[in-house]
């Protein structure tokens, strides 16, 4: 196409998401992937202990737990990759040479920027055009965006003119810019670098850049002025952080004697005073590990977060109190300490901070515990033994009894059930729901009778408007699927109910029950259930068609009964449901216990970012 078009043409570049801009992949083991891939045993019935991974968020919610169900069987989505178009990129490097229309090259620019940034593909092929526009174009748009894209693509030829277009800069700008030239170490940039940091009116942004830079090139011939302006009690605070960081890092002898006319000051001096120590020098560690039991929060919790990042072992002395500490970073670094260096004592700290008030501390608290019995066997036995001594219904420490229900089941601690059967009414849904779900990880046949009877009891709560706030569905969620893992039939009834789309608690409570239908009836085909399963499946465009969670379930329900009779209602969805939410996935699974082959497996799918739309006219 000749110059004379595009200088006429409309390009519309399609705009993507970053969100969605790498291959997506799955969390899986081996021994999972293998299954979904190569479709069930003949043999297959979920019974006993959950023997599969047990995979808990790192804030755990009981909302988000894992259920069973999911996992036998496990069927994955499949993997979706998202690719550039192979002519996008030189499409966007002709434009760059040949359009005429500024807002056209802008756009461009910035599109071969998201590109690298996303690392979707290599852009070096529009270095050339892109330092034409760097340095000639007269739009500081043209120029802003060309410096990014630049800056991105890792072009480090170009750095002498990134260097120049930086000097007058937007900080928006140089926050991009200069980190490349500080990851490139890019020396000649010092100069700047140090005009700035002395230069009043910088902004904080644009010296912490500068800051950032010269350690980077460890210019250790600036660390004097940044200790001038670190030490400067009416400079910007943030300059005067990110000057004393610095600092520390290019000569850490003479920052740690600049931290001591600090230390006695004011919590601002003190807090630019632990930015000084932050080196492995070991006067600097100790004096900071000193700061760790200042009398402010702020100062002690930034002590204990530089200790702990440089040398966690000085913190050993400090953990009687860092545990308890009024800071919840404090108390999260001392949690990790304890991980580290663990005994029978620090293991009972950690466990009461399975109750602390603050969210992430007794989340943390656990993920340390879980990762200590990985290592030390010895003490495993004493964490079960604390949190079984938690799960007390009379207690108010809600916190520490849903933590201990989580941390005994990633321990797969399967002898408490019927302490869990006492927690099934507690007044927190965190403990109600949690204790289900260790119910129905290692069902236990002692406990039979008191979960059908709290599953029912449940069923009439649903319907009670003071229970309205109550999460009675979800854990009913959990009860049904160890009712259907124990084949108990009387609770068949209240199962069939939940077919109908009208009935009120958690949508996990419908997919649960069409699971445990298909356990109770497995290898005897019920022509009459078979056929409700059949039109929950094929309800895909009534005004209010069936959730997906139901319709996977019921699919995965025919291959537990060995329906034959459904063959084609299975083939159906395999041929026209979506691959997403598992349902065609599901359909996949259910064909060889229903007498059909086993399709080939579900691949990935691709799909092709970015787009032209040109318009060309002639006059």
């Amino acid at each position: 196409m000749a110059k004379a078009v595009f200088h006429t043409l409309t390009i519309l570049l399609c705009l993507f998401s970053s969100s969605v801009l790498s291959q997506q992949t799955l969390a899986q083991d081996d021994d999972q992937v293998l299954s979904d891939l190569e479709g069930p045993a003949q043999d297959f019935s979920p019974t006993g202990f959950f023997q599969g991974p047990i995979r808990i968020p790192d804030i755990v919610r009981f909302r988000k737990l894992p259920h069973r169900m999911n996992y036998e069987p496990f069927i994955a989505d499949p993997i979706r990759i998202y690719e550039l178009g192979k002519d996008y990129v030189p499409m966007c490097v002709r434009v760059l040479a040949e359009s005429t229309d500024p807002e056209v090259t802008e756009v461009t620019a910035l599109q071969l920027y998201r590109i690298a940034r996303e690392n979707l593909a290599d852009i070096s092929s529009a270095e050339a055009n892109l330092k034409n526009l760097l340095t000639t174009s007269s739009s500081p748009r043209i120029r802003s965006a060309c410096a990014l894209a630049i800056a991105a693509g890792g072009m480090k030829a170009l750095a002498p003119e990134l260097l120049t277009h930086t000097a007058t800069a937007a900080d928006t700008e140089r926050v991009i810019v200069e980190s490349a030239l500080a990851s490139w170490k890019y020396a000649p940039a010092k100069e700047l670098w140090r005009k700035r940091i002395a230069s009043w009116p910088e902004s904080a942004t644009a010296v912490r850049l500068a800051c950032e830079g010269l350690a980077a090139i460890n210019d250790t011939e600036s660390a004097a002025q940044l200790q001038k302006v670190a030490t400067d009690s009416t400079a910007d605070y943030l300059k005067r952080i990110a000057s004393a960081t610095a600092a520390a890092k290019l000569n850490p002898t003479e920052s740690t004697v600049q931290a001591d006319g600090l230390l006695k000051r004011s919590e601002t001096e003190r807090l630019i005073g632990v930015a000084f120590l932050d080196s492995q020098d070991t006067r600097a560690l100790e004096t900071a590990a000193k700061l760790c039991s200042d009398p402010e929060d702020s100062v002690a919790a930034a002590a204990w977060q530089l200790v702990f990042r440089q040398k966690p072992e000085l913190l050993q002395p400090l953990l009687d109190n860092g545990r308890v500490h009024n800071d919840a970073v404090v108390r999260m670094t001392a949690a990790r300490v304890m991980r580290l260096f663990p005994d029978a004592q620090r293991v009972t700290w950690l466990h009461q901070q399975l109750s602390d008030v603050h969210i992430q501390v007794r989340n943390v608290a656990r993920q340390q515990l879980k990762l200590v019995a990985a290592d030390k066997a010895e003490l495993k036995e004493q964490m079960i033994g604390l949190c079984a001594d938690s799960l007390k219904p009379d207690s108010k420490d809600w916190q520490g009894i849903e933590q201990a229900l989580i941390l005994l089941g990633q321990l797969r601690a399967s002898a408490f059930s019927a302490q869990c059967v006492d927690l099934l009414n507690y007044p927190r849904n965190e403990v109600m729901v949690s204790a289900g779900w260790l119910i129905h990880l290692f069902p236990d046949v002692a406990v039979r009778e008191l979960v059908l009877k709290a599953a029912l009891d449940a069923e009439t709560m649903i319907y009670d408007p003071k229970e309205e706030t109550r999460e009675h569905g979800l854990k009913q969620a959990f009860l049904f699927q160890y009712l259907g893992i124990m084949r108990v039939k009387e609770i068949e009834e209240t199962l069939a109910k939940q077919f109908s789309k009208g009935v009120p608690g958690a949508l996990e409570r419908r997919g649960a029950s069409m699971w445990a239908l298909g356990l109770l009836h497995e290898k005897m085909p019920d022509p009459a259930l078979a056929a409700r399963f059949h039109e929950r499946i094929q309800d895909r465009s009534s005004p209010n068609p069936e959730r997906a969670i139901v319709r996977r379930f019921s699919l995965v329900a025919l291959g537990m009964m060995r329906s034959t009779a459904s063959q084609p209602i299975v083939e159906e969805a395999w041929q026209i449901d979506d691959a997403s939410e598992g349902l065609r996935g599901a359909a996949r699974w259910t064909h060889p216990l229903v007498g059909l082959k086993l399709p080939e497996p579900i691949g990935p799918y691709l799909y092709a970012i970015g787009g032209w739309r040109l318009n060309p006219y002639e006059d």
